[in-house]
């Protein structure tokens, strides 16, 4: 500990808090739940900056000058804006990762749903009310779909909801 404070200051407290969100960050890829994580350290990182990140606890001069010159002397500054940084790559990871599984949901539904509607459609247009005719119609619109399923689309398409990266 520095000789300058004293156990339990507001200015250790900064320092303690600063190397718990390090620490925090060098974890997040330790689970299989990034986008909890990530979550969790955002929220950390915003209790931190509203309860002990103060330019300004006093409103004495000397007191403010000790205080930056502690935290300078430390480079909290510049290890609270590199966690940030960090961080906002770490949010802007699980957003990509959530909107490519909400993509490949969206393009199951179009791969599955599209033959389908269509030959219900198709069917309807027609009159047609015959159940061995509606089966055969469900079975063609099942088989388009796996049809489709297997082209490099639909490929891509169940890559991204598995949220792996294999796009081939």
């Amino acid at each position: 500990m520095n000789s300058t404070t004293t156990p339990g200051s507001p200015i250790d407290w900064q320092r303690d808090h600063i190397d718990e969100l390090t620490d925090e960050l060098s974890e997040v890829f330790n689970s299989s739940q990034l986008a909890r994580r990530v979550a969790a350290l955002e929220r950390n990182i915003a209790v931190f900056r509203s309860t002990y990140w103060r330019q300004h606890l006093t409103a004495h001069g000397a007191a403010n000058d000790l205080l930056l010159a502690f935290q300078n002397q430390h480079r909290l500054p510049a290890r609270f804006h590199e966690i940030l940084a960090e961080a906002a790559d770490y949010s802007r990871l699980v957003q990509t990762q959530e909107s490519q599984q909400i993509s490949g949901a969206l393009g199951v539904l179009t791969i599955l749903g599209l033959p389908l509607g269509t030959a219900l459609s198709i069917l309807q247009v027609l009159g047609d009310n015959s159940a061995a005719d509606l089966l055969i119609a469900l079975t063609l619109s099942v088989a388009a779909a796996a049809g489709a399923l297997t082209t490099p689309y639909g490929r891509l398409v169940l890559s991204s909801l598995q949220g792996r990266d294999d796009k081939t």
